[in-house]
């Protein structure tokens, strides 16, 4: 008789057991945004450029790009960059009395130096979709040569050599920023810079037959580059 009543409480026990309500399994959801920590951020800058040279060709050309990039997070979408960056090329030297298209006498080296100032804009605002944050950004800033004269610019008159001085540069793109964790990100730009060339007086001689030569013209540039960014 015991063992029956034993058998059957277990029994009913199991079956009370079984309808007594239970706490759902707790559940998470991840999602794709997580949010941008820190509000600075510093990277090495790496890439390519490819610039106008200009009617006459004797622009800076192309060449590796290396520098420095400060950003600082004012609010929402928008953060304010300042980049130093050199671009290590040739230029052409050319003479205006050679035929117009083949003009280059011989090359010499350039230091393109861009010093400027950015506007962010990033889509994802403070914070990342997957790890990635697209942008855009517009500046403006300055570019100089600091290389000294070729051998081949001594090959030319005083008004027939050209020199780059110091430039207005504007420059507009798109980029993507991945963040690897809190503190370290990698970056691409496609930036579009342009400035200003002037024209060495000595093309601009009557009796050289070169037609509506202007005293300066507007080219325009096209680099990729790539960040290290370290944020804090």
């Amino acid at each position: 008789m015991i063992r029956v009543l034993r058998s059957s409480f277990a029994a009913f026990v199991a079956v009370l057991c079984g309808v007594l309500p239970r706490p759902a399994a707790g559940q998470s959801i991840p999602s794709p945004y997580a949010f941008v920590e820190g509000r600075q951020e510093v990277g090495a800058v790496a890439g390519w450029m490819n610039a106008g040279t200009g009617r006459f060709g004797y622009g800076p050309k192309e060449g590796p790009v290396l520098g420095v990039r400060y950003a600082v997070d004012v609010s929402g979408p928008g953060s304010l960059e300042g980049s130093v960056t050199f671009m290590d090329g040739v230029r052409d030297v050319v003479s205006p009395t050679r035929p117009e298209g083949d003009g280059a006498i011989g090359e010499a080296n350039v230091l393109l130096t861009m010093i400027d100032l950015r506007l962010r804009l990033t889509a994802t605002g403070a914070r990342t979709w997957h790890g990635l944050s697209p942008f855009i950004v517009l500046g403006a800033g300055v570019a100089f040569d600091p290389a000294k004269a070729s051998v081949a610019d001594a090959l030319l008159d005083p008004d027939e050599r050209f020199e780059f001085g110091t430039k207005f540069i504007g420059t507009a793109g798109p980029g993507v920023r991945w963040s690897i964790n809190r503190h370290l990100a990698l970056r691409t730009d496609l930036g579009l810079s342009i400035w200003q060339l002037k024209t060495p007086s000595g093309f601009g001689d009557p009796t050289l037959g070169l037609l509506n030569v202007a005293e300066s013209e507007w080219v325009s540039s096209t680099q990729f580059t790539a960040s290290f960014i370290f944020r804090w």
